[in-house]
């Protein structure tokens, strides 16, 4: 039992083991993390469409919740942009647009952060940590350039004064812009000099706590010119004290949706956060349990929910901040979590006095450091169809919506999966007299040919994918320069297959024999054999047909000739 609390629980590990003399870069660390969290948490909760403190409970449940259970000494759990708004993507068809920061919201947004702790506790107990390289990396790049633009124009009517539009990005964007006429000129002032001091900062002093420098002179700003009266949105009653912890009042009809949207916070969410992790782990030589690290964001998710909160996960920014300001263990967390306490205990109702505004300006600066075009010009010149995919999710997330665009990113992967393992190569092979050794005839000069044998290599999988193509360069093979007595199969490479590329080689072979010619294979992987034997291809070849090398294979063939190069 204790090995295995242990296993789960990394905290019980390294915590009775704490070196001391690492306690004051954990707790700089701690603080300087927070004061970049509160203002973040403050303006994501808007994004998620719940009050502004319950940005604070999710933050403090999931810093906690992830020093118990997370593998990472680096990361820096809590709200995000990204998976805000796909929280709020994912309960809006249920709920309605109108009904975001009401009530009824919170409960669907705890429970949506249940279903996503859900999901996770499952992926990790059946040790699915592989699904985070799920999504390419081109479609994921996509994935960033296309949330962050489109979360800047989400936030863009705050600035503005304005009502909020719903839809996808691009008709938030028509309707705002339709909306510039009533623009109220008070609060655009607020947030474009918020706006304009976080870039400034962000430009000359990117080591000071901008945004928490931001957000305190907002507030006293506001309370010095009652910016309230003068028709500036606030945030409103945020109260001081503890959160109540219980299941959401959400029943079981809606757990379908609920799932579909949890998913898609596990495909965002989980990319960014195993990220970040591995990063940190690289560069500091330890390695992560990807593993338990899906338990871990499974656990800070649904405390989350027990709370009213909303899903959250690693940071790539707040992780790099803490890793800046020396940061070692997982005690910087658990130091970040007692000053989000405190916050919450002792300084919380001074944000009711914070300009919408200037919570907007707080999230486009954030994300302002995430839209980049480096990706879009490296993926153009390197390789046309990576950019095709990258270009796809970003745009799928722009026009068409954030859990489309995720769907989206999905089948494009799957797409560009199923393309590159479609494209494996069969090579015909030739022997080198001098070492006895087989190589692709089209690379090497002087090799020769077995009279009466034909020697194909398959350089990769042999699936469905690939199944047809591997037919017909195996019959051109066998058809060039009449028909061998024999074509031998080098199966060296192939590590994956299926029952199509069982019935393919059945085909091939039995197309051969109808010509007077017989197939083997050599070199067969023994998982690769074992499913082959199973979709009786084995016994379709005969007895004999199969040899532990390509040498074997040929060895009853002595007889050579040296062809011209191919």
């Amino acid at each position: 039992m204790t090995s295995l609390l242990r296993r789960y629980v990394p905290i019980l590990v390294w915590l009775p083991a704490y070196d001391r003399s690492l306690l004051s870069g954990d707790a700089v660390a701690g603080l300087s993390v927070w004061a970049l969290l509160v203002p973040q948490s403050l303006a994501y909760a808007s994004l998620a469409g719940v009050p502004a403190q319950y940005g604070l409970y999710t933050a403090l449940v999931a810093l906690i919740a992830y020093a118990l259970f997370g593998t990472s000494r680096h990361l820096a759990q809590g709200p995000s942009a990204a998976v805000c708004a796909v929280s709020a993507a994912a309960i809006t068809p249920i709920i309605g647009t109108s009904a975001l920061g009401s009530e009824k919201a919170i409960g669907w947004i705890a429970a949506l952060a249940l279903a996503t702790g859900f999901v996770y506790l499952v992926l990790g107990l059946l040790r699915m940590g592989w699904v985070s390289t799920f999504l390419s990396k081109a479609v994921m790049a996509g994935f960033v350039l296309g949330f962050s633009i489109g979360i800047i124009i989400d936030q863009s009517h705050k600035l503005l004064g304005v009502d909020g539009v719903s839809g996808s990005y691009a008709q938030e964007l028509w309707g705002t812009l339709k909306e510039i006429p009533d623009t109220s000129p008070t609060t655009l002032a607020v947030g474009l000099c918020s706006l304009g001091v976080l870039l400034a900062m962000r430009r000359f002093l990117p080591r000071w706590p901008r945004m928490l420098l931001v957000v305190a002179a907002a507030i006293a700003v506001s309370v010095a010119l009652d910016l309230d009266a003068h028709g500036v949105a606030v945030t409103g009653h945020v109260p001081t004290g503890l959160p109540s912890v219980g299941l959401p009042g959400v029943g079981w009809s809606e757990t379908s949706a609920l799932l579909v949207g949890a998913l898609s916070i596990v495909f965002v969410g989980y990319s960014e956060s195993l990220a970040s992790a591995r990063a940190m782990a690289s560069r500091h030589h330890y390695e992560i349990d990807t593993d338990q690290e899906l338990i871990a964001q499974g656990f800070a998710c649904g405390a989350a929910g027990l709370v009213g909160g909303f899903a959250s996960d690693g940071s790539l920014s707040k992780t790099s901040v803490a890793e800046a300001a020396g940061q070692k263990t997982q005690m910087a967390s658990l130091i970040n979590a007692a000053l989000v306490l405190l916050t919450m205990l002792l300084i919380a109702g001074l944000f009711e006095q914070l300009p919408s505004a200037t919570l907007g300006a707080v999230v486009i600066d954030a994300m302002v450091g995430l839209v980049t075009f480096a990706d879009w010009r490296r993926y153009y010149r390197v390789n046309r169809a990576d950019w095709v995919f990258f270009m796809g999710a970003g745009l799928g997330i722009l026009f068409v919506g954030i859990t489309q665009g995720i769907l989206i990113g999905v089948v494009l992967s799957l797409l560009l999966l199923i393309a590159r393992s479609s494209r494996t190569s069969v090579r015909e092979l030739g022997r080198d007299p001098q070492t006895g050794r087989f190589h692709v005839l089209s690379r090497h000069e002087g090799l020769e040919l077995t009279d009466g044998v034909r020697i194909a290599r398959v350089d990769g999988p042999l699936f469905f994918a690939d199944a047809d193509a591997f037919r017909t360069r195996i019959r051109e093979i066998a058809a060039d320069e009449g028909t061998p007595g024999r074509l031998v199969v080098d199966a060296a490479a192939v590590l994956l297959t299926d029952t199509d590329g069982a019935d393919i080689l059945k085909q091939v072979a039995a197309e051969l024999a109808s010509e007077g010619s017989t197939l083997q294979l050599a070199a067969v992987h023994p998982p690769v054999l074992a499913l082959w034997e199973r979709a009786g291809l084995v016994e379709a070849l005969g007895e004999g047909a199969v040899f532990a090398t390509v040498e074997e294979a040929v060895g009853a063939s002595p007889r050579v000739r040296a062809p011209a190069l191919r």
